[in-house]
């Protein structure tokens, strides 16, 4: 049987994953590396509701890297070096996100719930 590759991210990575749905998470996906950022969007491309408005506005920024994504899901050949170390690290011919976990060895958690969301706004509101 072969190992998983395990791709960990930074707590940042897992933070902005987190609140993707949530409030606006652009100014802390613009401090990522290209790299997570890559694998941020394909990460919220697969597990986020992509009809989501909060979702559609954090990504719509990166639409050059979402359409680099597509390329590469159309079957298409990459040359941009971090989505082939991805695609590479991942060990698949496109970039898989299930292996991701944070230093901890947490997995990326589900994307929260309407419930949760509302919660985590209120909060937010009020902190």
């Amino acid at each position: 049987m072969l190992e998983e590759k395990k791709i960990i991210v930074s707590d940042e990575f897992f933070d902005i994953f987190k609140n993707l749905n949530v409030i606006s998470q652009l100014d802390k996906m613009k401090n990522l590396s290209t790299k997570e950022l890559y694998l941020l969007l394909v990460a919220a491309l697969d597990k986020h509701d992509d009809s989501d408005n909060t979702v559609i506005f954090n990504i719509s920024e990166f639409k050059k890297e979402v359409m680099d994504i597509y390329h590469i899901q159309d079957d298409k050949i990459s040359d941009i070096p971090d989505i082939l170390k991805l695609i590479e690290e991942t060990g698949d011919k496109y970039i898989e996100t299930d292996n991701i976990i944070n230093s901890n060895g947490d997995k990326l958690p589900n994307p929260l719930s309407k419930d949760e969301v509302r919660d985590s706004r209120i909060n937010n509101i009020f902190e």
